[in-house]
């Protein structure tokens, strides 16, 4: 299996607080902040998080995630938001598939077409 990380960066400024449903679980991860603490909370979770720059949390599928940015903060600050996407499987169903896709690609390496068999003579 095949895994492939999708990022996704975007920029606060100093003051800005915004609310993140988190549909799959993910990494919040704070690429660049100067000094800034980011403080987060998740809604059904008692604790608060401060992180700093290079810091980063695990949030769960499900997860309702509110991010601020101190006001006194001198530049905004850049969070990514970094999932893993993994290939499914694959099923005893998709076999005939590929083993047709593989054969497909055989004879077209080979520039072979089926009934014009031809015998050159040098």
């Amino acid at each position: 299996m095949k895994t492939v990380l999708t990022t996704t960066v975007f920029t606060l400024n100093p003051g800005e607080v915004t609310a993140l449903s988190v549909h799959t679980a993910q990494r919040l991860h704070v690429e660049k902040a100067n000094g800034t603490d980011v403080w987060l909370t998740r809604e059904r979770d008692s604790e608060d998080y401060w992180l700093r720059c290079g810091g980063s949390l695990l949030l769960g599928a499900g997860d309702e995630v509110v991010v601020s940015i101190d006001p006194r903060a001198q530049e905004p600050v850049r969070l990514a938001l970094i999932a893993e996407a993994r290939r499914p499987a694959l099923a005893l169903a998709d076999v005939p598939h590929v083993v047709y896709r593989s054969l497909r690609r055989l004879v077209r390496g080979t520039e072979w077409t089926p009934n014009q068999d031809q015998a050159a003579a040098s």
